[in-house]
């Protein structure tokens, strides 16, 4: 007759091991929390106010991914999402007050910092082409936290999934000013065309931004020739002259018509040099709009004085302004 094998040497091993197996391998217990109890990561990094993909999923299949959340550090009866913000902002939306939810036991800030940021790698970044970047800073940021030991390019490129050669260029959009993140975002100027910027200061970038900005201004695409030829013009004429910029100021002796050569779309018998001055003037004309009127009556006597004593001095500016 056969041995009945839940009491034989051979069960009892065999749970052991299971038992040791779910330990190990920290299997997930789901548990349903209240919206109430959840706390964002507050250094997360990332936007999660795009939701639509994650609502019409919801709406169509139901919550399916559980919000990955911990008790580390947070008050009784609280947890912190150290993955699953965008879901839990989507299933808001969506009218949920309970969400399925696995809870991680961490042992130092540390430790939670990092999961975060590893569970942020796994984002798709398609909407923003340069997540990576700040993905990249980010972990840069937190393995010199730690000490890390070894090379710190090769470490990140493994945590985003992309090559050393990719993590570099990431790492070199860092270097450039965040008006031309703007133009990268919007689509005016592709990120690649604008990398050989990062050997240059702020000054020198903000230079290369306003001709940029000019172009977009005008309406004039700006193709990676045409950007590539930008950045070489200004870098060539700005080691003229012992390293003196040839784009001082809007009012300077010099021009940006080299950068626009062979450009027919600016005419020729508009200076760059005038055409910024038209644009300060309708960016003043901007600003004084949004202020709006004031009535002095209902200023107090010093806020009165003020006010007048400063239209009285941009009337004196405006009469000094000659049309030739």
């Amino acid at each position: 007759m056969a041995k009945k094998f839940g009491k034989s040497p051979a069960s009892k091993r065999f749970e052991e091991v299971a038992k040791s197996s779910i330990v190990n391998t920290n299997t997930a217990v789901i548990r349903l929390i209240e919206n109430s109890d959840l706390i964002d990561y507050p250094n997360n990094g990332e936007d999660i106010s795009y939701t639509v993909d994650i609502e019409k999923s919801i709406s169509e299949l139901g919550f399916t991914d559980p919000i990955e959340i911990t008790d580390f550090n947070m008050p009784d009866g609280k947890y912190m999402i150290v993955s699953g913000h965008r879901r839990r902002a989507a299933g808001v939306k969506c009218g949920m007050d309970l969400f399925p939810c696995i809870i991680k036991s961490f042992a130092s800030e540390n430790e939670v910092k990092n999961y975060v940021l590893l569970a942020n790698s796994h984002r798709d970044s398609a909407r923003d082409p340069l997540l990576y970047s700040a993905r990249y800073e980010m972990h840069e940021q937190h393995l010199k936290s730690i000490d890390f030991q070894g090379s710190i390019p090769e470490e990140i490129a493994a945590r985003l999934g992309i090559s050393v050669q990719q993590a570099f260029r990431y790492n070199q959009m860092n270097k450039i000013i965040l008006p031309v993140w703007d133009l990268i975002r919007e689509g005016i100027i592709g990120m690649s065309s604008v990398l050989p910027m990062a050997t240059l200061n702020h000054t020198e970038q903000a230079d290369i931004f306003e001709i940029f900005k000019e172009y977009a201004d005008n309406k004039i695409e700006l193709t990676r020739a045409k950007v590539k030829k930008i950045i070489e013009d200004y870098k060539s004429k700005n080691n003229d002259s012992h390293g003196e910029s040839r784009y001082k100021s809007m009012n300077g002796d010099s021009h940006r018509e080299s950068c626009c050569e062979n450009v027919n779309e600016i005419p020729r018998d508009v200076s760059a040099n005038v055409k910024n001055k038209i644009k300060a003037l309708k960016d003043i004309n901007s600003r004084l709009q949004k202020i709006g009127d004031f009535e002095l009556d209902d200023l107090s006597g010093t806020d009165k004085e003020e006010v007048k004593n400063i239209l009285a001095e941009m009337g004196k500016l405006v009469r000094k302004l000659k049309i030739l």
